[in-house]
């Protein structure tokens, strides 16, 4: 699974009511350096943690199962 993420004052330009994909298709190329997300690829057996707040969006590059859970 890729990820893609951004700090809680980096207001991303995902928009609720389209895929991930056609972001990063449509809007992703359009980024400048500074406001690109940092990212990463999680394989089978690796978790990723992120703060509370960080906004995100993923994408499946293959078949999956995740487990999302808040931590207090």
């Amino acid at each position: 699974k890729r990820w893609f993420l951004y700090p809680p004052e980096k207001t991303p330009e995902f928009h609720p009511n389209k895929t991930t994909l056609a972001w990063l298709q449509d809007i992703y190329p359009t980024l400048v350096p500074s406001a690109k997300p940092l990212e990463c690829t999680v394989q089978a057996g690796e978790v990723l943690y992120f703060p509370d707040r960080w906004w995100h969006a993923t994408l499946n590059l293959d078949t999956s199962v995740f487990i999302s859970t808040f931590l207090n």
